[in-house]
C-alpha cells in the first residue's frame, strides 16, 4: 500500500514537474514575439523616411519666377527704366517709369519679384490714337530717355521677355504681350506680335496683312510661365520661345537655336524691311466696353501679363 502511494506520489510530482517545464518553454516564446514585434516597430520609421515627398514641392527645383524677391515698385524690376514708357488703360502717358510708384494698372506682385500690367474693362476707358483697345503697355524709348526711338529693321534688334498670361476678357478673350510695331502708314503696324486667344498662343503679323499667323501651341495654361526673344536680322524675323526657364542663359551663350520657332521647318517667319519700328512689352489687351458688353465695369473683367524679366537691344 505504502508502495503504491509512493508511486502515486512520484508520477503525481513528474507530471508536475513536466506542466512546469512546459510553462517555462510558453514563457520563453513571448520574448521571442515581442522581440519580432520590436523589430518590426523599429522599420516604421524606416518606412516613413522613404516615403516620397509631395509632388507639388519639388525639391530643388525652385525657378527664379519662383522665388520671392525684393522689389517695391516696378523699376526695380527695369533693367533700365529710363528706356520705357507706359501707356495706361484710361489714355494717360507716363514717361518717368524710375519714380513711378505703384498703381492699379502697374505695379510690384505679391511676390515681390514681377510687374504686373493690368488693364480692367470699364466704361471709363480711353484708348490710343488709331486704337479701339486698351492697353497697360510699355513703348521703347532710347536708352537715355530723351525721346521715343524709331529703328530700321537694317541691323540686328532684340527683345527678350519673361512673362505669364494671367487674365483674359470675359467675352472676347484676347490678349497680345510682346510687340514689334512697324510703319502704320506703310501698312506695317503690329508687325509681329505675340497674342493669346483662349488658349491659342501664336505669333500675328498685323491681323494676317504681312503673312498668315504662326500657332506657338494651343493649349496655353494662365499663368503659365514662358520666355520669348523676337529678333530682327537685317529684314529677317525670328521667334524663340520656352516654358523651360533658360532661354535667356541659351541665348547669350549662343545655344539657344533648339528654341526656334519655326515654320514648317523655317526658321525666318517674314524677310520684310520697313522703318519707324519699336519694341512694346507688357499687356495689349483687344478689348473694350463695346465688346464686353453688360460685362462691362465688372471687376473681374480685365487682360492681364505679368513680366518678371526684359531687355531690348539693338546692334
Amino acid at each position: 500500500m505504502l508502495k503504491s502511494l509512493g508511486t502515486t506520489f512520484f508520477k503525481f510530482f513528474i507530471a508536475i514537474a513536466i506542466l512546469g517545464a512546459n510553462v517555462n518553454c510558453s514563457d520563453k516564446g513571448s520574448p521571442l514575439e515581442e522581440d519580432t514585434s520590436a523589430a518590426e516597430e523599429m522599420e516604421t520609421p524606416v518606412e516613413e523616411v522613404e516615403e516620397p515627398e509631395d509632388p507639388t514641392v519639388p525639391e530643388d527645383d525652385t525657378t527664379p519666377d519662383e522665388t520671392s524677391g525684393t522689389a517695391k515698385i516696378p523699376a526695380d524690376l527695369m533693367a533700365n527704366c529710363a528706356q520705357w514708357k507706359i501707356t495706361y488703360p484710361d489714355g494717360t502717358e507716363d514717361k518717368t517709369l524710375c519714380d513711378e510708384d505703384n498703381n492699379e494698372y502697374f505695379y510690384v506682385n505679391e511676390a515681390k519679384n514681377g510687374i504686373v500690367f493690368r488693364a480692367p474693362i470699364r466704361s471709363t476707358n480711353n484708348t490710343t490714337t488709331n486704337s479701339t483697345y486698351i492697353r497697360s503697355e510699355l513703348r521703347e524709348r532710347t536708352e537715355d530717355g530723351t525721346a521715343d526711338i524709331y529703328w530700321t529693321t537694317t541691323g540686328t534688334h532684340v527683345v527678350y521677355v519673361k512673362q505669364a498670361f494671367t487674365q483674359l476678357p470675359i467675352n472676347k478673350s484676347h490678349v497680345v504681350g510682346t510687340q514689334i510695331h512697324g510703319d502704320k502708314e506703310a501698312g506695317i503696324d503690329d508687325a509681329m506680335v505675340l497674342r493669346l486667344e483662349d488658349a491659342h498662343l501664336f505669333l500675328s503679323f498685323n491681323g494676317n496683312k504681312l503673312r498668315t499667323d504662326v500657332t506657338i501651341k494651343t493649349d496655353y495654361n494662365l499663368g503659365t510661365n514662358h520666355e520669348v526673344i523676337f529678333e530682327v536680322i537685317d529684314g529677317k524675323h525670328y521667334c524663340y520661345y520656352s516654358e523651360d526657364g533658360d532661354l535667356k542663359a541659351n541665348y547669350e551663350n549662343g545655344t539657344a537655336t533648339q528654341y526656334l520657332v519655326l515654320d514648317e521647318g523655317n526658321a525666318v517667319l517674314m524677310d520684310l524691311d520697313y522703318d519707324q519700328s519699336y519694341f512694346k512689352i507688357g499687356n495689349y489687351t483687344q478689348s473694350n466696353s463695346e465688346k464686353e458688353g453688360s460685362d462691362t465695369d465688372d471687376p473681374l473683367n480685365y487682360g492681364e501679363v505679368v513680366v518678371y524679366d526684359f531687355f531690348a537691344k539693338h546692334f
